[in-house]
């Protein structure tokens, strides 16, 4: 009795280092219990993805081949440790061989993959959005925009960066070990070669007094512009407060002039249309089989649809809507957690609102980081959206999938299930 008393004694005189090193336990404790279920479930992965390795094959059969960009300054630098420790080890058991290519540069994905001509069976998106959406340019102007050859290659997206709005949407969330439960999954998906067709969205700069045309853009998940995407995007410039930095970015920023308070835009929409005889054009399939070749003899083509018996007499028809507000949102159904095939595909478009007071930015902002979710005002769904904004500088900022572009007037086209992604058989 008299130990246990001297015990709790020594800890009041020393409550400091006492407090210290019961934090230091805790910390001590819980990384190694994380660290035992991570190798549980990697352990346990590891023997079903053995069993696609070991399974007998033709004799004429090729081997699986997949190409991985890697964006390794993805996750805060983090993100090739994370693919070679969970990732790449269940891709070589269940015999695949795997072609790691890692981006050096901003938009070095796309000439990566327009200058790729080893065949391969899949592309393997080892980033955040905005590497997949570069991935997505390459691929598109590699096929010479031929959405049927596009969809020939099938895309993986494993969830290495800091926004992936667009994976997320398609796998399990989990209270722990969340990251590294999804990127297994992500992998056991590309194993298993179970895939979707995913919407893709055409962004298209208008340039009236250009002398060489613009290329278009494509991305899977959102296009955003306003004073709240702003504050978000800057909150890494204010590092030094750490875990309070998204918090302190829109109280010092509420007031700035840089932020894009004014989205005052003219709108042109069509209304949702899937395809039908006014809209379907037919896709001339390339004759050139350089690039993807390897994809036809392992899978069945798909099955062509007859739109010229679909008739839908509210499509093309154009609306026109003037917009004044602070905040403007274009969502693909890509980012809505459905499971249901028969969806219609469209574009939201979510309209914030406008005369924000500071407080309301500030309180607004801050719930936006814990929920992800903005208060909008009106939301249309369309198919293709044409935005001129009445005002046009070069310090204004647009956001396709997170990645910056200088604000213009750009032509918005949904080109619906148009890519082949990896996907999960099923989701909670």
């Amino acid at each position: 009795m008299a130990k246990i008393f001297k015990f709790f004694q020594s800890i009041r005189n020393n409550w400091k280092k006492s407090v210290v090193g019961a934090a230091a336990l805790s910390y001590g404790v819980s990384y190694s219990k994380d660290a035992f279920e991570t190798e549980q479930l990697m352990r346990q992965y590891c023997e079903t993805a053995s069993q696609y390795g070991d399974a007998p094959c033709q004799t004429q059969t090729k081997h699986r081949h997949v190409t991985v960009i890697l964006n390794p300054n993805a996750k805060k630098g983090k993100a090739k440790k994370l693919f070679t420790n969970y990732c790449e080890p269940l891709l070589h058991l269940a015999g695949i061989a795997v072609t790691v290519i890692q981006t050096k540069s901003e938009n070095e994905a796309r000439k990566i993959i327009m200058n790729l001509d080893t065949p391969t069976d899949a592309i393997i998106v080892a980033g955040g959005d905005g590497t997949l959406s570069d991935v997505l340019t390459g691929l598109v102007r590699k096929c010479n925009s031929d959405i049927n050859s596009v969809k020939q290659c099938p895309i993986g997206i494993l969830p290495l960066g800091q926004v992936n709005r667009v994976a997320k949407s398609m796998y399990h969330k989990y209270d722990n070990l969340s990251d590294v439960r999804q990127l297994i999954e992500a992998t056991m998906a590309i194993i298993s070669e179970n895939s979707k067709l995913m919407d893709m969205i055409e962004v298209e700069p208008i340039e009236e007094n250009s002398e060489e045309p613009v290329k278009p853009i494509y991305a899977m998940g959102t296009i955003e512009w306003g004073a709240w995407k702003d504050a978000h995007t800057i909150a890494k410039k204010y590092w030094y407060w750490g875990p309070l930095r998204k918090y302190a970015t829109y109280i010092l920023n509420g007031y700035k002039e840089k932020l894009n308070w004014n989205c005052d835009a003219v709108i042109k929409y069509t209304n949702p249309c899937d395809g039908c005889s006014r809209c379907h054009r037919s896709d001339i399939i390339s004759t050139n089989k350089r690039w993807w070749h390897a994809f036809l003899p392992k899978r069945p083509s798909i099955p062509m649809i007859d739109y010229s018996k679909i008739v839908n007499e509210q499509c093309g028809i154009s609306y026109e809507l003037p917009i004044s507000t602070n905040e403007l949102h274009i969502e693909s159904s890509n980012i809505e957690k459905s499971e249901d095939l028969s969806q219609q595909s469209s574009l939201k478009l979510k309209i914030g609102p406008k005369d924000t007071g500071y407080f309301f930015f500030v309180l607004e902002g801050w719930k936006q980081e814990n929920d992800n979710k903005l208060l909008y005002k009106q939301i249309l769904e369309a198919k293709d959206i044409e935005i001129t904004p009445k005002e046009v500088h070069k310090e204004k900022t647009l956001y396709i999938d997170d990645e910056e572009y200088e604000l213009k007037s750009v032509k918005i086209k949904l080109l619906s299930r148009s890519v082949k992604v990896f996907s999960p058989k099923s989701k909670i």
